[in-house]
């Protein structure tokens, strides 16, 4: 092309201003028959997602040169693809999108691409569907591999594995992807059901599921197929499990199964049980009730996920490869278990975890935002100075539980609590004394008078009480805690301490439901998921009752027939609790013998030999203003191993259990 202009030019230029006004024309022509040919250039494909994530800057500029491109070659089916990719992908509104499908059935008329765009624009819609059925058909296999796979699952169909093999076999999906991807199915617990949402974030997981055979037992739902009302109702009949109104109501219709929500998922999805949701690993898992949440980090990350990717690259991949993408998803859950093992002063730990973290950060030009959120999660905890307290007791009040979880055999004391008090006031620890000193400004006359001999037994300018071994009550959630860690400071400096190294703490409810049963062999945390056994029966013998199926109320369940009531078969009753004053008992005492708290272990003790689970004060668990198990002021059906009491601030019916937590042998 060029040497055909030189030609046509040459022969005039003897003229020196013909030259110049020549050479000016020649130098305008070249620039014309660049751009041209510029324009006429194929823009680089664009990757699929499953591959590469790239910027959405990136997406942009290509998007303006495969419109530029189209415009000459229109005739290029293939490209009408490329430009609805790089359209959709720099978030192009949906006129823009409808008028490229408009477009390329213009230019191609029912062709695979134009049935194809259509699909892809109208989504999981019945008329959606048929589109990409049509695309499918006039396409070759191995074309539309991702499609394939979404329809086959569409279908429930067995054609899934076929296609996730030919994903896998073309290398669409690079290890780092299929290393995160592995990871978040080994956050979901067994015959888990999983939701997630982007194509790019849910085939990873059926490849590895059905070319690998790695966590078959998790059910995946996909957000995007679930708008097609037909396939939510046929996927609903396969797992077995009932319909809802959302598919966010799906824990509360089925709570027998275990549902777990992908990190990836966009937060407007999630918002409306986002409290009940706590992060395990690279999803999260919904729990009602109050869940292990470090326990199950520490099961995931530590014991079942490979992370050694994370680390070193054996595979030299780009850094828009969507795995590398996708790794800023761990840097939750790694911030989680690093402030878990600060709090638990195991600093190595903390420190494989901090490492780790920093080097996502730093890959991710995430740096400054992790770097806030340790700042935020670093605790300075309080250097309490070393007291003499009775270890030898103190450890023979704790009962096992099960594993390293132990429980006080009765509740905290206003001696125990007393002791404390004057500890802080004696160290100078004043700012603390303050945050946890008993409040008893709501009371007035005979009220007042009574709190302040009832809590103050130890004070030198008062008078000695009677109440040295009732429960405390009228404290904070917060006096709760520091309690805790004080008692924890405590314990690990002491010599001849039965553990190297403690936590004391509060429990979750499920932690407490299962020290309230007392059942020392029971197999599950989750009260449903336990099998007991009691005597029962005119022979009274032993037998086996499933919780799933048997209500139990209360710890005396041993007895079967008295499980649900809070009389012996005397009329003498178990627990301090809210009833009238009529002599029922043989003992001619009067309701259960207290008008309001009664000295801990007054009551028989339960099997783990816990004292007053039931009644005399509810007890705090780790959540702030719930407690477990009534009081001395609720009704029976108020005080059972199920019971939650709600409270606010510091009440006369509210007191709490030590937990133990054993960290080193």
């Amino acid at each position: 092309m060029f040497s055909s202009v030189f030609l046509h030019v040459g022969p005039i230029l003897t003229n020196p201003n013909v030259i110049k006004m020549k050479n000016l024309k020649i130098s305008y022509l070249l620039v014309f028959l660049s751009i041209t040919t510029f324009a006429k250039v194929r823009p680089e494909p664009i990757p699929s997602k499953l591959t590469e994530l790239k910027s959405k800057g990136w997406y942009n500029e290509r998007f303006t040169l495969w419109k530029k491109f189209m415009n000459d070659n229109p005739t290029d089916k293939n490209g009408w693809i490329e430009l609805f990719k790089s359209a959709k992908y720099s978030g192009a509104s949906d006129e823009e999108l409808q008028i490229i499908s408009t477009d390329v059935n213009k230019y191609h008329p029912e062709s695979a691409e134009a049935e194809y765009v259509k699909a892809s624009l109208i989504g999981w819609t019945d008329e959606g569907v048929s589109s990409l059925e049509n695309a499918l058909i006039k396409s070759n296999t191995d074309d539309f591999l991702e499609a394939r796979v979404l329809l086959a699952e569409f279908k429930l169909s067995d054609d899934r594995e076929i296609y996730s093999d030919k994903v896998f076999e073309s290398g669409l999906v690079h290890s780092s992807t299929l290393n995160y991807a592995y990871n978040v199915l080994m956050s979901v617990v067994d015959n888990g059901i999983l939701i997630t949402e982007a194509t790019h974030t849910t085939i990873p997981l059926w490849v590895l599921q059905d070319v690998m055979s790695v966590r078959e037992d998790v059910e995946i739902i996909n957000l995007e197929l679930a708008e097609n009302s037909s396939y939510l109702s046929r996927k609903f009949e396969d797992l077995g499990i009932k319909s809802s109104e959302t598919i966010f109501d799906l824990p509360e219709s089925n709570p027998d199964s275990d549902f777990f929500y992908a990190l990836t998922l966009p937060r407007k999805h999630i918002s409306a049980i986002d409290s009940r949701l706590y992060v395990v690993g690279l999803a999260s898992q919904y729990e009602s009730d109050r869940l292990d949440q470090y326990g199950s980090l520490k099961e995931n990350l530590e014991n079942r996920f490979l992370l050694d990717y994370l680390t070193i690259d054996f595979n030299g991949e780009p850094n828009s490869s969507t795995g590398k993408v996708l790794e800023a998803n761990y840097l939750v859950p790694l911030v989680l278990l690093k402030e878990y093992y600060d709090e638990y002063q195991q600093f190595e730990k903390s420190d494989f975890f901090k490492d780790r973290l920093l080097l996502i950060a730093d890959r991710n030009q995430l740096k400054s935002q992790v770097d806030i959120l340790l700042a935020k999660g670093s605790k300075n905890p309080t250097d309490f100075k070393k007291v003499e307290i009775d270890i030898k007791t103190l450890d023979r009040k704790l009962q096992k539980v099960k594993g390293n979880i132990y429980a006080s055999h009765v509740e905290l004391t206003n001696k125990e609590f007393e002791f404390f008090l004057k500890y802080l006031k004696d160290n100078e620890y004043d700012d603390i004394f303050e945050k946890v000193n008993i409040d008893l400004s709501k009371y007035e006359g005979f009220s007042y008078n009574f709190h302040k001999s009832y809590h103050f037994m130890g004070r030198p300018d008062m008078k000695k009480g009677n109440y040295g071994d009732y429960p405390t009550m009228d404290i904070t959630y917060e006096a709760a805690k520091i309690y805790c860690e004080w008692l924890t400071a405590q314990y690990n400096a002491q010599e001849g301490r039965e553990f190297e190294k403690v936590k004391f703490r509060l429990p979750s409810k499920n932690e407490w439901t299962m020290a309230a049963l007392g059942y020392t062999e029971f197999q599950s945390w989750n009260l449903s998921e336990n099998t007991v056994t009691a005597y029962y029966g005119e022979k009274n013998k032993k037998q086996n009752f499933s919780l799933n199926e048997h209500k139990v109320s209360y710890p005396w369940y041993g007895e079967w027939e008295f499980r649900n009531t809070v009389m012996n078969n005397k009329g003498c009753y178990l627990a301090n609790v809210k009833v009238s004053d009529e002599k029922t008992c043989p003992a001619e005492i009067n309701g259960d013998g207290f008008e309001i708290t009664s000295p801990v272990g007054t009551y028989f003790s339960n099997g783990m030999g816990l004292y007053d689970v039931i009644g005399n004060v509810a007890e705090m668990t780790d959540i702030n203003g719930i407690a477990m198990g009534g009081s001395w002021n609720h009704l029976p059906e108020e005080s059972t191993i199920t019971s939650e009491v709600s409270y606010s601030g510091p009440d006369t019916t509210v007191g709490f259990r030590l937990f133990m937590e054993v960290i080193e042998e």
